[in-house]
């Protein structure tokens, strides 16, 4: 029996007091229990003190709009500029409305009859809109107006095939005949939030849409000059080369609901423009300059359909015709507005309800009808009224008249090979990559704080651990400073998974136009990753390797810096897939602590793999990608690397009498035991539990012959991530319309 002295040990003793073994370990003192928890409660109240008096203080973003950033100026820009410039010259000279070449050839009718919509609830069904009629022309600005909750916004959904749940029934007809699948990229549809990359430029974004949703085989100088002529129209001369931004730093709201506009317009709309709530947010100037540019599109041939929230009558008189629509989804009148909105009062008045000579119009029918602060006029029911009144069956009759004549002229040119997306799908991926790349470019930030979080914690780690010798304690702290590998998913999971989500509301609205597909998206973020991929593993892996003195031999060096490298896209492609399989970025950093702790956990590091139960052993530890990680990190380091205690890492003990250490430790030696005496000659023994690096890792079930075996594992983990991260963004749409 070999009788050794642990730490907090004494020889021959079975037992280790825990607080000796805490203090000759770790140099914990027990009778220090009571001053430690008191400083915890200090820093507690410190960050709380800091939490108020900072939160009183700083108010980041407060200012509002500050700065509004341009893109560098070459030869292309300045000549288009120049062109834009003497355009926006010759209009102001002809008195401001013309000088646009802006022509519109379509001459589609939007017509739908019976308009029904059906959303499931927990008692059944429940109709949102009901029975509506309505047509929308080319060369006229419609208005759709109502109280809120009326089903303004459901009804161009439904008229714009941007719904996914729920049961539509009447007919909606272009032309006299249900719409293909071209439908959707053959109309606009500017949203009420404007929603853009914001590290383009508004020429940039125009020209992306233009480039994807406009025909292929329409060159993109074609493309390109039409773009120019859209931003002539919109009169964004001065801001064609503003980086778009966000709110705080970027483009005023007024511009960027112009830019919101100018991307639809650039797409060319074969049909139909739908526009929600363009003036909501705007003062009443900028709010009269949007309408102008709509009324300005409707006379160059566009057929627009446009909610809007209570105008005043300046703006309401821009308007040709209106629907209007009260609590239920009910129609109270489909028509003609008329000059100063004559023929729409008269309705009013026929029914009972006249309009006092100094009220606006806009707002009077809101109250007339009781979706305003006034109660309703009359006894009955406005939507009633509709239903029995002559101008829905003029309505209906004239429904009726435009479907026959429509299909009369446009039956012989009716398309017969619609294609759901304007481009191929390599172009597709191709045109969404670059712009990807040149967005990750121009998000220095972004790119940065992880580089520098990258390099922060491995300099911190390598000077912590600087040096080290070939002691026994040194084994261990090889390991803690490997360990730290696995610390990157924290910092990185935190950063691609908002960057993910912020992309995705952005593809949401693009692949909603038929824009482009999933794939170009989803692969789009991912190669664009690599580059930066790429620098942090470099920045992380140098100091984190060669200041705490690992092994330098290449073969060694290369394999860590590769396994390090397959574990930073492990990271990215894990986060991306987190997000990809969540609604949003908040439910996917809820669960990346519990990823993080179950892959650290079971590792085989903070458990040794033979003390983990056997149930988690059995799958959960083969499953762990950092087993694998650690796995071959620790042995590529360890493997062959002599151990050389240090005086107070010895374990001492005495020999039987008459026996020198060498003797009597033969047998344990003969039989595979591990580490040296330091010296055989003599009767006071002292034992260094390992003579080579092989013998620490051993009991932990890793292997030297297994390291390649295991960076193939993790590389496949990757794969693995891709897979969840393509089918989770093709068939899980949280975009619940």
């Amino acid at each position: 029996m070999y009788r050794l002295k642990l730490a907090g040990g004494a020889a021959g003793s079975a037992v280790i007091p825990g607080h000796a073994y805490l203090s000759d370990t770790f140099q914990y003192d027990p009778g220090q229990l009571w001053r430690n928890w008191g400083i915890i409660v200090v820093l507690i109240l410190l960050f709380l003190f800091l939490n108020v008096v900072l939160g009183e203080k700083i108010n980041w973003g407060a200012g509002g709009r500050t700065v509004t950033f341009y893109a560098k100026e070459n030869a292309e820009r300045r000549r288009l500029n120049q062109e834009l410039m003497k355009k926006r010259e010759a209009r102001r000279n002809q008195g401001g409305e013309e000088g646009s070449e802006l022509n519109i050839t379509s001459k589609a009718v939007l017509t739908w009859e019976n308009l029904t919509y059906d959303v499931p609830v927990p008692s059944g069904q429940l109709r949102l809109l009901k029975d509506i009629f309505g047509f929308v022309r080319p060369g006229q600005l419609t208005a759709l107006m109502g109280a809120s909750g009326a089903g303004k916004t459901t009804l161009l959904d439904v008229l714009a095939s941007r719904k996914n749940v729920g049961v539509i029934g009447g007919d909606v007809l272009v032309d006299g005949i249900a719409p293909g699948t071209a439908f959707q990229r053959g109309t606009s549809y500017a949203e009420q939030l404007d929603v853009h990359e914001s590290t383009q430029t508004v020429r940039e974004a125009l020209r992306f849409s233009a480039t994807l949703r406009q025909p292929y085989e329409v060159s993109n100088e074609e493309k390109f000059s039409y773009v120019e002529e859209v931003i002539s129209l919109l009169e964004m001369e001065d801001i064609a080369d503003a980086i778009i931004g966000d709110p705080d730093s970027g483009l005023a709201v007024e511009q960027r609901k112009r830019v919101t506009i100018g991307v639809e317009l650039a797409a060319k709309p074969e049909l139909l423009l739908f526009l929600d709530e363009p003036t909501s947010g705007l003062d009443s100037q900028s709010a009269f300059n949007i309408v102008r540019f709509l009324q300005k599109l409707s006379a160059a041939g566009q057929c627009i359909l446009c909610t809007i929230h209570q105008p005043n009558s300046a703006l309401f008189e821009n308007f040709d015709r209106l629907l209007l629509l009260q609590k239920g989804g009910e129609t109270v009148y489909f028509g003609e507005i008329g000059k100063d909105a004559h023929v729409l009062l008269d309705y009013f008045r026929r029914n009972g309800a006249d309009c006092p000579s100094d009220a606006n119009p806009a707002e009077w029918m809101l109250d007339a009808i009781g979706a305003g602060n006034a109660p309703r006029i009359g006894d009955r029911d406005w939507g009633e009224i509709w239903r029995s009144s002559p101008e829905l069956a003029n309505t209906k009759e004239e429904i009726i008249k435009i479907k026959e004549q429509r299909i009369k002229v446009a039956g012989a040119h009716r398309k017969t090979d619609e294609k759901e997306y304007a481009t191929p799908l390599w172009h597709q991926i191709k045109v969404v990559q670059n712009r990807t790349h040149l967005a990750f470019w121009r998000s220095p930030n972004y790119g940065f704080t992880r580089l520098f979080n990258h390099v922060a914690l491995s300099l911190i780690t390598g000077f912590a651990y600087f040096q080290l010798d070939n002691s026994r304690s040194s084994l261990q702290y090889r390991i803690f400073v490997i360990f730290q590998a696995t610390v990157l998913p924290a910092l990185i999971l935190a950063q691609v998974e908002p960057k993910y989500d912020l992309s995705r509301l952005i593809f949401y609205r693009e692949s909603a136009a038929k824009a482009y597909k999933q794939l170009p998206f989803t692969l789009g973020l991912v190669l664009a990753e690599m580059p930066y991929s790429l620098l942090c593993a470099v920045g992380f892996f140098l100091p984190l390797y060669y200041i705490p003195g690992f092994q330098p031999a290449s073969d060694r060096a290369g394999y860590q810096f590769l396994i390090i490298l397959i574990t930073e896209l492990f990271a990215v492609t894990l986060g991306q897939m987190i997000s990809a399989l969540t609604p949003s970025s908040f439910i996917a950093m809820l669960m990346n602590p519990f990823v993080i702790i179950i892959f650290a956990l079971f590792c085989g590091v903070t458990i040794p793999q033979p003390q983990i139960p056997k149930f988690w052993r059995a799958w959960l530890y083969q499953l762990d990608p950092w087993t694998r990680l650690i796995g071959g990190m620790v042995v590529t380091e360890l493997e062959g690397r002599p151990v050389v205690c240090q005086p107070g890492e010895f374990n001492t003990f005495s020999a039987p009498p008459g026996q020198t250490c060498g003797a009597y430790m033969h047998n344990f030696f003969a039989a595979g035991g591990a580490g040296y005496i330091l010296d055989n000659a003599t009767s006071a023994c002292q034992y260094c539990a390992y003579s080579v690096g092989n013998q620490f890792y051993e009991p932990l079930g890793f292997d030297f012959a297994n390291r390649w075996r295991d960076l193939g594992i993790l590389a496949a983990f990757i794969g693995s991530n891709l897979i969840f991260l393509f089918l989770g963004s093709r068939f899980l749409n949280f975009n619940r319309r």
